[in-house]
């Protein structure tokens, strides 16, 4: 695959690159796949791939594991502890802190264990009581279409791809989302800068994708979005999803519009992007059960 490459005007924070490098050969080391996830894989991608300025800056480091059960986790949690650079802080199993070889830095990082130790329920429990749920449907599908990212001459990191940010957005937001609506305001930039997220010629190049869009590249893209989600997902999370649009939509589409306020038209313009998305997800012929 190809490696994605970073702006020479946008470069990434080298703190960024040298936590992603030690978790990266930690879990390779342990033959454990990986990705980065969350609000960094978001800001790498939109941000300093393809030049779309981040909603809101972050330091927090969420990395996606592949992991077979709790004893292979703990194992990487501890190999990454035993640095020195890393520690632990409060009760939170799966974050731990990025300190630095002079110990004066604080950048959290979350790991997310997903694969096999989900013995296929698409949830984990956490120990040691097992009652707190975290959801990680999706996770083993997006993995498959990460996107390789050159973020130093010797070092290509694997960065979850837009199109699986979108479903883990979705699914994150349907867990969570009454408590934070974060989930549900990355969903709408997301399909607000798809096309220019290097796919303009896709808009116009792909069968029916401008059409869909009413010759607009822009609504178009959320068209192509939902395209490239059916490319990614399963059958069963393409199900999960429309369920989530369709049960949801006032509630996802209110607050998709909370974080447009101050937009014009912003109304019509997040309730049609919606709508969109929805009927590219149902032109998969999955129907939400």
């Amino acid at each position: 695959m190809t490696p994605r490459l970073i702006r020479n005007n946008r470069p990434v924070d080298p703190i960024i690159i040298d936590i992603l490098r030690v978790v990266a050969a930690d879990a390779s080391a342990d033959g454990i796949d990986y990705m980065l996830v969350g609000a960094t894989a978001r800001d790498i991608l939109l941000d300093h791939v393809f030049g779309i300025t981040a909603r809101r800056a972050t330091y927090d480091v969420d990395f996606a594991v592949a992991v077979k059960n709790w004893q292979q986790f703990d194992a990487l949690r501890s190999r990454l502890l035993a640095h020195g650079t890393f520690k632990e802080q409060g009760a939170a199993k799966q974050r731990i802190y990025f300190t630095g070889p002079n110990g004066s830095l604080c950048y959290p990082l979350d790991l997310v264990p997903f694969g096999p130790i989900a013995e296929g329920t698409g949830e984990i429990a956490w120990p040691p009581d097992m009652a707190v749920i975290m959801n990680v449907a999706g996770y083993d599908d997006v993995l498959a279409a990460a996107e390789h990212v050159r973020f130093a001459a010797d070092f290509d990191g694997k960065v979850v791809s837009l199109a699986g940010l979108a479903i883990l957005k979705l699914v994150a937001w349907s867990d969570r989302g009454r408590e934070n609506p974060k989930d549900a305001h990355d969903l709408i930039h997301l399909m607000d800068n798809y096309t220019a997220a290097g796919n303009l010629e896709r808009v116009y190049d792909e069968e029916g994708v401008i059409e869909a869009g009413d010759a607009d590249p822009d609504l178009a893209g959320v068209y192509l979005l939902g395209k490239d989600i059916e490319r990614v997902a399963s059958a069963e999370t393409l199900a999960m999803l429309l369920r989530i649009i369709r049960q949801d939509f006032d509630r996802l589409s209110n607050e998709m519009i909370k974080a447009n306020r101050h937009a014009d038209n912003v109304g019509e313009r997040v309730v049609s992007r919606l709508r969109l998305l929805e009927k590219s997800l149902e032109g998969s012929g999955i129907e939400g059960r």
